[in-house]
């Protein structure tokens, strides 16, 4: 299960606007850019360069990064993109869920009283 198509940010454009509008906060082995959306659910993207490695170091780090942050709970209304930095491509799936929980804490998005990016997508507050 992963995050549903309604629930990512896909377009060049709307990665530009998030980047361009938008704020960040950064850990050794993570950079979180965030931009307020129109809409009613918080859309993300994982961004995994070269300077990670070869694909399937690339790959291993996105699912690492798109788990940790279906487990979370993030406000909705945001449009958020996971920029992974080379620490990461050695990183355990724990060090990635905290670095994500903290990047989030960090940034405000992080709550309790808000809907989780879950594979149902159905958009339910989560207590």
């Amino acid at each position: 299960m992963g995050i549903p198509r309604e629930r990512r940010l896909r377009s060049e454009k709307d990665l530009a606007r998030v980047r361009a509008e938008g704020r960040s906060v950064s850990a050794a082995a993570l950079t979180l850019w965030y931009c307020v959306n129109a809409l009613s659910a918080s859309r993300v993207a994982f961004v995994a360069s070269r300077r990670l490695g070869k694909a399937t170091a690339r790959n291993r780090v996105k699912r690492l990064l798109r788990e940790a942050v279906r487990q979370e709970e993030v406000k909705p209304g945001w449009d958020l993109i996971f920029s992974a930095r080379p620490l990461m491509a050695e990183a355990t799936f724990h060090q990635a869920k905290n670095a994500v929980r903290d990047l989030l804490r960090r940034a405000g998005l992080l709550g309790r009283e808000s809907a989780a990016i879950h594979p149902s997508g159905d958009g339910q507050e989560r207590k």
